[in-house]
């Protein structure tokens, strides 16, 4: 008797557990259920340029600094992971420019620097070798129509160095020189320099030795004050020449070891770039 008692009083309590389910109809079907959509991360760098209006690179170059502030100030997981991955997506794109623009260098002679100076060491040596030699022809060209005045001062070490330098200029090319001391002692390279102890005010000698180039009668121009090296003192011969007009582009142009900074033989295809860009690079032409 008691347990019928007992079963009576568990049965109501089940049969209602079992109405309530069944009044859930679907409830525990998955794919009737509605999943609640998860939460907006406006943490994460990467859905912040997806929302945001802006070029990802825009917003990346904008934003980058202040996440690297927020890693260094507050050194969290969730700080330093989101300028890392930052960081990363910017190293990505950076490896995919310069592989698509290795591609069109490659492929562009306008823009590829292989043409101007050859990458090959042997090319290299090649392009060397062809500019000295201009250089060299030019600067026997030059010490046919100008010589060279060397103001020094006997006490001045800097100008026992030069002077070495600017006798190899005489010894290879055939420069003349006048050698001119200003304090009265000379050189062992120049034992016959003439003496003047007061210097034209009109040359502007600030500091010794001082070399000029000077063209009969009166066109004499400043090599430079101060001591310089042979090589350095040849580039300088060239530039003051071209300067003054004493030798042509051309000339000019085949004694640079990179070539030209144009490739005048060349028309740039490209119409699609703005206008003002082209502009530029027609004007370079």
């Amino acid at each position: 008797m008691f347990f019928f008692l007992l079963l009576l009083l568990l049965f109501p309590a089940t049969a209602i557990s079992e109405e309530r389910w069944f009044d859930r109809h679907s409830e525990g079907w998955f794919w009737y259920e509605s999943i609640p959509e998860p939460e907006e991360q406006t943490n994460n760098p990467a859905m912040s340029a997806v929302l945001s209006k802006e070029p990802p690179a825009s917003w990346i170059r904008k934003n980058i600094g202040e996440y690297l502030d927020r890693a260094i100030d507050d050194p969290s997981k969730e700080n330093i992971s989101a300028y890392l991955y930052l960081n990363k997506i910017v190293k990505d794109k950076a490896e995919r420019f310069a592989h698509a623009g290795k591609r069109i260098i490659e492929n562009d002679p306008y823009l590829d620097e292989n043409i101007r100076r050859p990458i090959s060491p042997a090319a290299a040596k090649i392009k060397d070798d062809i500019a000295y030699k201009a250089k060299e022809a030019i600067l026997t060209k030059i010490a046919k129509m100008a010589g060279l005045v060397f103001y020094y001062k006997g006490s001045c070490p800097l100008c026992h160095v030069q002077a070495k330098a600017v006798l190899l200029l005489r010894m290879n090319y055939g420069f003349e020189i006048i050698a001119i001391s200003t304090d009265g002692n000379t050189i062992r390279e120049f034992p016959n320099s003439h003496i003047d102890l007061s210097p034209p005010g009109a040359l502007n000698i600030l500091a010794y030795p001082a070399l000029f180039l000077m063209r009969p009668p009166s066109n004499i121009k400043l090599v430079r004050q101060g001591a310089l090296s042979f090589t350095e003192l040849v580039d300088r011969l060239v530039e003051v020449a071209f300067e003054q007009q004493w030798i042509d582009e051309q000339e000019y142009t085949a004694t640079k070891i990179a070539g030209s900074h144009s490739l005048p033989s060349l028309h740039f295809p490209h119409h699609e770039l703005p206008g003002p860009l082209l502009k530029v690079l027609n004007d370079e032409k």
